[in-house]
């Protein structure tokens, strides 16, 4: 997952209840969207150590509900937070006060960062 200052975050979201390991990934009910600030990108660059987790409150974000059941929360009170654990991985969940929650499945965080290596091998190789 290529990672840049400004540009925007994407994770899909699932209702948390019993049904969530049989949901088809492809169909979520929310998407959560998320601008990489300069202080969030520092902190999605941590790799914690096996037994751990680091919790990173977001407190600009845009939720789109993909499914109509959902759209009365876009209005409404939430808090979202990003998760990661060893590997890195990425993860997030939308808590809301209606008391529903709303999960997002493990994303592979290991950040890939244009260094501008590229021009300099073309240059090498030609």
């Amino acid at each position: 997952m290529e990672l840049e200052q400004n540009s925007e975050l994407t994770l899909p979201l699932f209702y948390f209840d019993e049904n969530l390991h049989s949901r088809d990934i492809e169909s979520p009910d929310l998407l959560l969207h998320v601008t990489l600030s300069e202080e969030l990108l520092a902190q999605l660059c941590q790799n914690p150590a096996a037994d751990s987790s680091v919790a990173i409150a977001i407190n600009e974000y845009r939720l789109e509900a993909l499914n109509d059941d959902y759209q009365v929360l876009i209005n409404s009170e939430h808090d979202a937070q990003l998760t990661l654990v060893r590997g890195p991985l990425l993860s997030a969940m939308l808590s809301c006060d209606n008391d529903q929650t709303f999960v997002s499945p493990q994303v592979d965080m290991m950040p890939t960062f244009d260094l501008g290596d590229d021009v300099e091998d073309i240059e090498e190789e030609g």
